[in-house]
């Protein structure tokens, strides 16, 4: 493997037989922003530790910019600040009797910089994280949101090669964790820094990531744009931890008439329930499989469509009208579905429609 920054076999565990991370491997681009995404537990948070520095791995070996910072195999160990990182953690760690000014110049004080590069280098970063003209501020004057821009020019003051965020936006209420959102990827593009994300949070890692590396139980579960993790979800946790999903459970049934690339699943239990044509590869699909279909692929429908496959019948149970969209969870005989429509797409409570799905737009996935 080769990148800016790599991760090869990469093992952290905190006693037992549990591994936190568990034989992890991967690269990031220069300048670009990975972030790893999963829920509580899953080891990404240890995985960011292991490469600032801040946790002693078991096994693998880290590398920056062709600098080997970890090997365990070569007794290879870099301190935290000899890694030329920067980090922002979920903490502003604002010190309250320090100015703005103070509050980043830190870093550059314990590296014994000059006067002069120390006030060229705070001022640059002020600038960069739209704070120009508050370095005499008290901190802890600030906003939430502006205490945050100070942890987040204390991490770049000293050109870092990477930065690291562990969750840096949790602490900030909904709005401001969208505008801080948009800021951060700005910042990020604007110094061309290369980034490593740690969030749970998946409309955070959607609208942030060049990339999304999804973990669970210590292990890479699948790895790639937002887009394509969203809509080609490789296993069945990918497919329900990221996004909404309805599944549904079925037989995969004969494929020898199915389109190539296509399959055939029976939902349900029993030899009488409805066929469902979905995307899928046969070679990696046996027995028992789980079908996903987001809530925004149904079209709904008051009159029967002339198309003959994937039409199911329903009736609405509860409709919630949100502006732009309309929320919807209809009884079906594949079970509780949930819909969203377009918010002039809403039908009443109690109204029959009809329910289709694109072959396209169904995947079929392994049941476990």
């Amino acid at each position: 493997m080769s990148g800016f920054v790599t991760v090869n076999g990469l093992r952290k565990t905190y006693g037992g037989d549990v591994w936190a991370v568990d034989d992890v491997s991967f690269e990031i681009e220069e300048g670009k922003l990975l972030v790893l995404l999963g829920p509580s537990g899953c080891g990404k948070t240890t995985t960011l530790r292991c490469i600032g520095g801040l946790e002693h791995a078991q096994g693998g070996e880290i590398i920056v910019d062709g600098n080997v910072v970890t090997s365990v195999s070569e007794g290879i160990f870099l301190q935290p600040e000899a890694r030329g990182m920067g980090m922002v953690a979920q903490s502003y760690a604002i010190w309250p009797h320090m100015n703005v000014f103070e509050n980043i110049a830190f870093p550059l004080r314990m590296q014994k910089e000059s006067k002069q590069v120390i006030a060229e280098r705070v001022k640059d970063a002020l600038e960069v994280v739209r704070l120009a003209g508050l370095g005499d501020r008290n901190a802890t004057d600030l906003s939430g949101g502006q205490q945050q821009r100070v942890a987040l020019a204390r991490a770049i003051v000293g050109r870092p090669k990477v930065l690291l965020f562990d969750e840096p936006l949790s602490n900030l209420d909904a709005k401001l964790r969208e505008q801080m959102r948009y800021l951060l990827k700005e910042i990020q593009r604007e110094i061309n820094i290369t980034a490593v994300y740690v969030t749970h949070d998946q409309a955070e890692a959607m609208g942030l990531g060049d990339e999304l590396l999804v973990m669970n139980f210590g292990k890479i579960e699948q790895r790639g744009a937002a887009r394509e993790i969203y809509c080609d979800p490789a296993t069945r946790f990918v497919a329900e931890f990221i996004g909404v999903a309805n599944m549904f459970e079925g037989t995969l049934v004969d494929t020898t008439s199915s389109e190539e690339g296509t399959v055939l699943v029976r939902l349900g239990e029993g030899n009488d329930g409805p066929v469902m044509k979905c995307l899928g590869a046969s070679s990696t699909l046996d027995g028992r499989v789980a079908v996903l279909v987001r809530p925004e692929w149904f079209n709904l429908s008051a009159d029967k469509p002339q198309q003959a496959e994937n039409v199911f019948t329903g009736k609405v149970h509860t409709a919630h009208y949100l502006g732009e969209r309309a929320e919807m969870l209809v009884d079906t005989n594949l079970g509780e579905v949930r819909i969203t429509a377009g918010g002039d797409d809403a039908f009443d409570e109690g109204t029959h429609v009809h329910l289709t799905v694109d072959a396209t737009k169904a995947i079929a996935l392994p049941a476990q």
